[in-house]
């Protein structure tokens, strides 16, 4: 029996969470691992009211407060499954084709097995379901590769969240920094519903000062956003 913890971070949105991660969850049974984290008096009651079935731990204001919070909270390595409230699902590589994962909680349990094994902190999966990309990599890979934020597993080192557009890098490269690596199952993709609007102005430059030696590229958009490629090994 595994004692992880799955973290739903969540605010003023019910609807989306029953649309998305709410399914997620309860098609595989893992209402009873989940945890609301709640950041007012009315999200503690609709979130109450629409889904009594999860347990809920009230944190400061805000998403990075919010995750921060429980990083000081719970114990050193905890697992922890954090799990957006837009994601809604995980494929797996089969020949040529993509499929449903069988049994989730089967594969999280796998999933700290292995960090525990190879002394890493953070595990995450191919950012996208797309079996031309999947099936070319390797199946598990412990370099620097970016870890999505809408669903990741780790064991809690009180590694903090930024405020920042390119947060998910961020949390990637300290993990990486600190262990070595980071594991990502580039076999099993995942989906989620993007939403456009998070990158602020300076997050690219604020990024960059700080860690541009872990970036081989980076793709200026219009409109002000970016994408990154980090270094494998730098």
């Amino acid at each position: 029996m595994s004692d992880y913890i799955i973290l739903l971070p969540v605010y003023n949105n019910v609807e989306k969470f029953k649309k998305y991660t709410y399914n997620f969850v309860t098609k595989y049974n893992l209402k009873s691992k989940c945890l609301f984290l709640i950041q007012n008096d009315k999200d503690a009651t609709d979130y109450k009211e629409s889904f009594p079935d999860i347990k809920q731990q009230r944190t400061p204001a805000g998403y990075y407060q919010a995750m921060n919070y429980m990083a000081n909270k719970l114990p050193h390595n905890k697992k922890v499954v954090k799990i957006d409230d837009d994601f809604y699902s995980l494929k797996k590589v089969s020949g040529d084709k993509l499929v449903e994962i069988s049994d989730v909680n089967n594969l999280f349990i796998s999933i700290f097995n292995e960090l525990k094994k190879s002394k890493l902190s953070l595990a995450g999966f191919y950012p996208m379901q797309s079996i031309s990309y999947m099936k070319e990599r390797q199946a598990v890979t412990k370099d620097l590769r970016f870890i999505q934020g809408a669903m990741y597993c780790f064991l809690n080192k009180g590694i903090k969240l930024h405020n920042n557009g390119k947060a998910d890098f961020i949390f990637t490269i300290d993990n990486y920094k600190k262990d070595g690596g980071v594991l990502r199952y580039n076999h099993i993709g995942m989906k989620y519903k993007f939403e456009e609007g998070n990158e602020k102005a300076d997050d690219l430059n604020r990024f960059l000062k700080t860690y541009g030696d872990y970036v081989s590229k980076v793709i200026r958009h219009k409109g002000g956003t970016s994408s990154i490629l980090l270094k494998k090994n730098p």
